[in-house]
């Protein structure tokens, strides 16, 4: 488990160490944006079955299995073009694992809320015998999804940078399924590599 890069300093001095945090990433601001990029796009571009059934025009996908597409195929782009990245294997990884520094390994959250940063329940939720430390860097992509009644879909905004498990906050009901990441926190702790109109 990592040790948060915040510790010690005052929240005043917390963006400027975001920003050194995304400036010492090995992927470029550039290069993470084309990949989410490519990803959506590959989405939308796909058909299923004989009947080539398309996302987005034929089948709508909920915010959920949306995500978990995306992130395969973030994962699959990154196996494709860049040496040293590839998707989780184990439950104890990181969404993209980095094999030649594990503290570079990120997750990957997405949202269909123009600016929410959400978790499962197990994120807000911390033990001593968990599997998965959820410390580090995050890749965060929030977009809107098409519907039936409204085809129209786009990303709204790319963020990356450092969360640490702490800073999640599990919903008060036992039976609360979510847990989030505060507006203020998260403007402290993410860089927006592009926000899209």
């Amino acid at each position: 488990m990592f040790t948060s890069p915040y510790e010690g300093y005052p929240e005043q001095e917390w963006l400027g160490i975001t920003q050194q945090l995304v400036n010492d990433f090995p992927l470029s601001n550039e290069v993470l944006i084309s990949i989410v990029e490519s990803a959506w796009e590959d989405i939308y571009s796909s058909s299923l079955g004989s009947s080539q059934l398309k996302i987005g025009q034929d089948i709508f996908l909920p915010a959920q299995a949306t995500g978990v597409i995306l992130e395969k195929l973030i994962a699959m782009i990154l196996v494709n073009q860049y040496d040293g990245w590839r998707g989780s294997q184990a439950k104890h990884e990181k969404d993209i694992v980095c094999s030649f520094n594990d503290r570079y390994s990120f997750e990957i959250k997405t949202s269909s809320s123009k600016s929410g940063l959400y978790g499962n329940r197990s994120t807000g939720h911390r033990s001593d015998n968990r599997l998965k430390y959820r410390t580090g860097y995050y890749l965060v992509i929030n977009y809107k999804l098409p519907t039936e009644d409204d085809l129209n879909r786009q990303i709204w905004k790319i963020r990356f940078g450092w969360i640490d498990d702490e800073d999640w906050l599990g919903q008060k009901k036992p039976t609360g399924q979510q847990a989030s990441i505060g507006a203020k926190l998260a403007s402290l702790k993410l860089i927006t590599l592009k926000h899209y109109p």
